[in-house]
């Protein structure tokens, strides 16, 4: 046995029969080490505390002891500041007013390993017995310096002292204090080193006094540490700690107990002499150099962009005067710390929020950046500028407990290597969003758009007579050709990566690193299902007013009031700005921007500084309306950026945007030089572009809420174990599976709500739930039930089950849902479902009302003839309103449903027939008969196979470039509420149109005959051919993309 292990043993038990017990070992979290309090026996120094606060954050009587992240979040707030600590007399003084020695004491939940505290060796008392674990400092706070205090330590009224003996030499352990029956200190008179007749022990606390005092009897436990200030090696010669220094008691996690357990949770306990009127300030280290203590430190290369930083204090500081928890969303801008990179001209503040090590630790706290700083770039750009990060604490901003404000500022800086880079993509409906897996997951982001100022790779050959494979796509755009300098915002090529552009339509967006995974670790463990809420406008934005920028930023211009979404029919299939004399589709003041076209440029470029930092808004405005407004009140200018082909050679460019009609127009704010909003005009389309995404991490157990432009993460939302997810058509709730706990999440997503993002209901369902659908009339939520082969029905006004069905499925997994036909399709006044089950069969579900005068059965009434091998997905088809999916699977089919004999992927349409249209009541006695199609069947229209396909697909999507979202959602009178007047998921509109009208569908094809994954594009106008994405290559080919597993797009169900 090691002779310390065996000496550790002996010293326990010495102490043992001094003092008494002071708690046992056990077991669990029972023996865990961790500190009960630290006190100079006038008043509790650790656990800090704070009065409770109430609702509004408001201190109330009650007071909390600071315990856990909880206390500390809960309760601290600018209005409700931790307590202050007592301080020490100046005089020499006990608790009970007796003349005696200042001292300092932490006891903790076990008995303390003296090995682990306290240092035997003779060179050891060069740091007065102290072994590392635990520190007694003084603090000038002015230099930033400490050193030791000389002292004598105790553990359980014992220490080191007398003569060194033995090999290697060790002083004895001595038991220099007892409790007498009374429970008070006393000195052994054993022990007398000096032999000067008064033992050793006198003068620790208590021993001198006629009486004993509160809390007396805890410093001779061997749970506790007792440090005395002591310069001359006599206790009985009293002495006070330093005055006009922080009096400082550090314990790391390396102490232990004599169960082996070691700390839990570092400490550090601080008080001054007399009044407090010592200024917080930022750690230096020892002169010369004496630069902050922070990590990364000063000077600090190849740091990774998604660095926290880690800042040391001379004291615990109020937590609000540095900055806000990680609970606050957004975080609130402090003045305290600024966290800046880019050019001297160009300077971008970085939001952050704030947490300390631990609880028990407020002098060492981590800042948080509300997202990535810039890494340093591919080699081959020039972006330097934007990786060193400067890092700059104010004066007179943060302070201590006793009020008083740090006095000098200090500042550090670092530069950051190659990782996560910024990122700046374009926004639906220009967009297909990919879930991508393997050994680093992610999400990438298909741009269909191919003109926008994105994060990109900004080499061009402005001659225009090549156009290489990579490089920037946006100088293509005529816009930027033709006004470029004379629009408003002015619009110029890229000279960097954080605004290189677009490398072209069907391309994966790139971050200022030029990885196309634009989101990944350490932000996300694993990747899942994905979906689009509302616009990030209706929270974040640059209006000048209270909804808007409150902090460095503003326009007059960018405010609600200014913002009217007035939209008409430009065609069937597209909405936009109303051309003379057009009846408007939809007019709403304030409204979100609209799904249904998109900003000019898709997207707007970042810009330094950022329009606003809190809410901190990176990118610029969409093209003004000023430019497209006629002279006299604006430019005048056209948009030249119209459909066309959007794919490039290298010795040709391209001509125009995807879209088969206009989907990007001339609607940002007015110019911000307007001193009020009167002198503005009306707009459309403002900053934060982009919606509220949500992605599911199994692993973490929770919903990763990001802003789709920028893919930084804005919340997140604990979940038991999210599967799959869904959007209610009126974009108020989210309702997500959790498969291992058989129950489904519903949360709110709307921005006006009082519980926005939170968990407001769960409701148990059946064994496994894995895919659902929210009914795009708003009526219900059907629920896929794999382990006992059933489908639940949560109805959409309690989010309770209304009904479980049994019949006609096996394992069902996925599930499409169409609304009520109302006015469209065959007019059945119910709505149907498709049910995906893993046995291949395809189950349709037909909705109520039921029963007398019924006309529907609000059941399954049946299984199509044909099966599909290997079934991976199923989506619904807008083109038919009739009723019609498309499902991914294995081995093609022909018209009559039969397999083709081909092996390998396939997608198949599959659409209702019917001779019947109107409603069909049930008959049958009472209205009862056993459901059944009832004049319907259903037909393979298409089954696109190997021959189209360069692998077996495992999910699927379709462009939505052209779409009415920017109407009035049709909802069924069944449905809950009103239909929202834009962006509504519906799948119809009134007057019996579809939502989308897509040309593209999207596979994810994880095994590819191109690569180790591609998403294959198919031409839905060009007989469900291939689309060639890559006119570089020869050939067909799809996008690269490796690992792809899920897609995502704003109707996506």
């Amino acid at each position: 046995m090691h002779r310390h292990f065996t000496r550790s043993i002996a010293l326990a038990s010495l102490i043992l029969a001094g003092c008494g017990s002071g708690g046992g070992s056990g077991s669990g979290a029972a023996a865990q080490m961790n500190l009960l309090e630290a006190s100079n026996g006038f008043g509790l120094l650790l656990p800090h505390q704070v009065r409770k606060a109430d609702a509004n954050g408001n201190p109330t009587q009650q007071v909390v002891l600071i315990r856990n992240f909880g206390d500390l979040t809960n309760n601290v707030g600018p209005f409700n500041p931790i307590l202050p600590t007592t301080e020490w007399p100046i005089e020499t003084r006990l608790p009970n007013g007796e003349l005696g020695n200042h001292y300092f004491y932490a006891e903790f939940s076990q008995p303390i390993d003296l090995s682990t505290a306290l240092n035997p060796t003779p060179a050891g008392q060069s740091s007065f017995g102290l072994s590392g674990p635990i520190t007694v400092l003084e603090v000038d706070p002015l230099t930033g310096q400490s050193q030791p205090i000389p002292g004598r330590a105790f553990i359980g009224g014992a220490t080191y002292a007398g003569l060194p003996t033995g090999s290697p030499p060790e002083l004895p352990l001595q038991q220099w204090v007892t409790l007498d029956s009374s429970g008070k200190p006393v000195a052994n008179p054993a022990f007398d080193n000096d032999q000067n007749g008064i033992p050793d022990g006198l003068g620790f606390p208590g021993t001198q006094s006629a009486a004993t005092f509160g809390g007396a009897s805890k410093l001779c436990s061997p749970n506790t540490f007792v440090f005395i200030p002591d310069t001359d090696g006599d206790l009985t010669t009293l002495e006070t700690f330093p005055t006009g220094r922080q009096i400082v008691m550090r314990v790391t996690r390396a102490l232990g107990s004599q169960n082996g357990r070691k700390l839990e949770r570092q400490c550090v306990a601080s008080s001054t002499v007399g009044v407090d009127n010592l200024p917080p300030e930022v750690a230096t280290t020892p002169p010369p150099n004496a630069i902050p203590v922070t990590s990364p430190s000063f000077g600090d290369n190849d740091v990774d962009p998604a660095t926290s930083i880690l800042v040391e204090f001379t004291e615990p500081v109020q937590p609000t005067t540095l900055g806000s928890f990680p609970t606050v969303v957004p975080p609130v801008v402090s003045p305290s710390v600024a966290l800046t990179f880019g050019p001297a001209n160009q300077q971008t503040q970085v939001p952050y929020t704030c947490l300390p090590l631990s609880v028990y630790d407020l002098t060492k706290w981590e800042l948080y950046p509300s997202f990535g700083f810039p890494g340093n770039g591919p080699a081959t750009q020039n972006c330097g500028t934007f990786n060193t990060v400067a890092v700059t604490f104010a004066p007179v901003q943060i302070t201590d407990f006793a009020g008083n404000f740090n006095q000098t500022g200090a500042a550090t800086q670092f530069t950051t290597g190659e990782g996560p880079g910024l990122v700046n993509a374009p926004v639906v409906p220009d967009v297909v969003y990919v879930g991508r897996v393997g050994a680093t997951p992610g999400v990438s982001v298909v741009d269909l758009n191919g003109y926008g100022q994105s994060t990109g790779d900004p080499q061009f050959d402005f001659s225009y007579q090549t156009f290489p494979k990579g490089w920037s796509n946006f100088p293509n755009n005529p816009n930027l050709i033709q006004y470029g300098p004379t629009m408003y915002p002015p619009l110029f090529p890229g000279t960097c990566t954080v605004d290189g552009g677009s490398s072209g339509a069907f391309t994966l967006t790139r971050d200022t690193s030029l990885n196309d995974l634009l989101l990944r670790p350490p932000f996300i463990t694993t990747v899942g299902e994905m979906a689009l809420g509302q616009s990030l406008d209706l929270v974040y934005h640059n209006g000048k007013d209270s909804t808007g920028c409150r902090f460095s930023g503003g326009n007059f211009c960018s405010i609600n009031g200014k913002k009217v979404i007035r939209t008409s029919f430009n065609t069937s299939q597209t909405i936009g700005p109303p051309l003379p004399n057009q009846a408007p589709a939809a007019i709403v003041p304030g409204g979100a921007n609209p799904v249904s076209f998109a900003p000019h440029p898709n997207p707007p470029p970042l810009r330094f500084p950022p329009l606003c930092l809190q809410p901190f808004i990176g990118g610029e405005e969409p093209t003004s309306i000023f430019t497209a407004t006629p002279p006299g009140a604006g430019l005048g200018f056209a948009n030249l950026l119209v459909p066309g082909n959007p794919l490039r050679q290298f010795d040709l460019p391209p001509t125009g945007i995807a879209a088969q009609f206009q989907n990007a127009f001339f609607e940002g704010p007015d110019r911000i030089i307007l001193t009020t909003s009167g002198a503005c005009l009306d707009y459309q389309y403002r900053q934060q572009v982009g919606h509220f995404m949500y992605m599911l991490d199994r692993a973490r157990r929770e919903v990763v809420v990001l802003n789709s432009n920028r893919m930084t993460v804005l919340d997140r939302i604990p979940c038991a174990d999210p599967t799959d997810i869904t959007v209610a058509p009126n974009l108020d709730f989210m309702a997500i599976t959790n498969q291992n706990a058989d129950t489904v999440t519903f949360i709110d997503i709307d921005p006006a709500s009082a519980t926005f993002h939170k968990v407001i209901k769960v409701t148990p369902v059946g064994r496994s739930p894995r895919g659902l659908c929210w009914d795009p009339g708003n009526e219900d939520i059907l629920v896929c039930n794999e382990e006992d082969g059933s489908l639940s029905i949560i109805s959409a006004f309690t989010f309770e089950v209304r009904k479980t069905i049994f019949g006609n499925l096996e394992r069902p997994f996925d599930i499409a849902v169409q609304q009520r036909q109302t006015g469209f399709g065959f007019n059945r006044g119910v709505y149907f479902a498709w049910i995906l089950n893993r046995n291949g069969d395809l189950t349709t579900f037909e909705s109520g009302p039921n029963g007398v005068n019924g006309w529907g059965y609000d059941d399954t009434v049946g299984v199509s003839p044909f099966q599909f091998v290997n079934p991976k997905k199923i989506a619904l088809n807008y083109e038919y309103l009739g009723g019609s999916i498309w499902v991914v699977h294995e081995n093609p089919l022909n018209e009559s449903g039969a397999p083709t004999g081909e092996v390998g992927g396939a997608v198949t349409r599959v659409d209702i027939t019917s001779g019947a249209t109107g409603l069909l009541p049930l008959g049958g006695f009472l209205g009862f008969t056993n459901p059944q199609f009832r004049d319907m069947s259903t037909k393979v229209i298409t089954s696109i196979g190997p021959s189209q396909l360069t692998g077996v697909p495992v999910d699927i999507a379709f462009d939505e470039l052209n779409n009415l979202a920017a109407s009035q959602n049709l909802q069924s009178n069944y449905g809950v509420g009103q239909g929202i007047l834009i962006n509504g998921k519906a799948a119809v509109r009134a007057g019996g149109q579809a939502a989308i009208f897509p040309d593209y569908m999207f596979l994810a094809v994880p095994t590819s005959s191109e690569g180790p994954g591609v998403i294959d594009v198919i031409a839905l106008s060009s007989g469900f051919a291939r689309f060639d994405t890559d006119k570089y290559e020869p050939g067909v080919q799809s996008i690269p993309c490796s690992g792809a597993r899920f897609l995502a797009t704003y109707f996506r169900q």
